[in-house]
């Protein structure tokens, strides 16, 4: 029965497999029970109504097998999927391991070359920071033995 917006009802959009097999059996129901009421009506006698009965029995005995080998099949299927499933995640898992365990690796020697690069550079700007306040110094006293001689010159020949 469609809702206030038109659509089909729930009940209605859940149909599954199993539905089509209750209608057929349903059918089938009907067909023997108007066959037993054509042979009542014509006066049939006991043994045909229970042949009757008997292929009614066994028809639901088949749709009975039938539903239950559908449900053991999608039971397969399933665990079939589930562990193609279970397979794909160790092999990914793996995978992610390995890649993550090379990345680490990478990473290692790239901080391994940069503090080796650090060292370096730290060494030679230590060699040229040493260099400059040599020269400095020499540079000072230079100057300062230029300012002593000068002032010692003037001490001398100038008073």
């Amino acid at each position: 029965m469609p809702d206030t917006n038109g659509n089909e009802s729930v009940e209605k959009g859940g149909r599954t497999i199993y539905d089509g097999r209750v209608a057929a059996l349903e059918t089938r129901t009907a067909a023997v029970e108007t066959d037993v009421a054509v042979i009542q009506a014509s006066f049939a006698t006991k043994d045909d109504i229970l042949r009757l009965r008997s292929d009614l029995l066994a028809s639901d005995e088949r749709i009975l097998t039938l539903l239950h080998e559908h449900k053991m099949q999608m039971l397969s299927a399933m665990a079939q999927l589930r562990e193609d499933s279970s397979i794909a995640q160790f092999k990914l898992r793996e995978e992610f391991s390995a890649a993550l365990t090379k990345q680490r690796e990478e990473f290692s020697a790239a901080l391994a070359k940069q503090r080796e690069d650090f060292h370096d550079a730290l060494a030679k700007t230590h060699h040229d920071f040493y260099t400059f306040l040599t020269n400095q110094a020499w540079k000072l006293y230079g100057f300062a033995s230029l300012v002593v001689g000068g002032v010692y010159f003037i001490a001398r020949y100038v008073h």
